[in-house]
């Protein structure tokens, strides 16, 4: 297993890991997640959008968000990238059912933040897609609607 350096690394190594959970189980996520808190912050958290992002891997995309989501929610990576490039960048691709995603924009930002970012996105033209997303983030956090 690499040491991620980069945010491809991260996201390379994670999807390494997750193919080989038919064979091996978690084990090498599990592994993998151990050495992370060694790596950078920002490189965890651009390595997760990455994650988020990407739309090539339609058969593993649900289970690639959901480890994605347990390194936010068990490292808490700390960032100062903007909160609506990440929501602007994740929104499309974004599994709802990855709970952990709200929670760590809210413990990283405030929940004050992440209202002002939503409201900001909405104003902008979004698909209908989107703006489930958004509703969904809402929701999780208990933002009204």
């Amino acid at each position: 297993m690499k040491f991620p350096t980069t945010a491809e690394d991260f996201k390379n190594e994670l999807l390494k890991s997750i193919d080989l959970i038919n064979q091996i189980g978690d084990l090498r996520v599990r592994q993998f997640i151990q050495l992370l808190p060694k790596v950078n912050d920002e490189i965890i958290i651009e390595g997760v959008i990455l994650i988020l992002e990407n739309e090539d891997r339609d058969q593993t995309i649900y289970t690639d968000q959901k480890y994605a989501g347990l390194i936010l929610k068990s490292l808490q990576p700390k960032t100062t990238i903007d909160s609506e490039i990440i929501l602007k960048r994740i929104l499309k691709n974004w599994n709802k059912s990855v709970e952990e995603l709200p929670f760590w924009l809210k413990d990283n930002y405030g929940i004050e933040t992440v209202k002002n970012s939503l409201s900001k996105i909405e104003d902008q033209s979004l698909s209908e897609l989107e703006l489930d997303k958004i509703s969904t983030i809402k929701w999780w956090l208990k933002i009204s609607l």
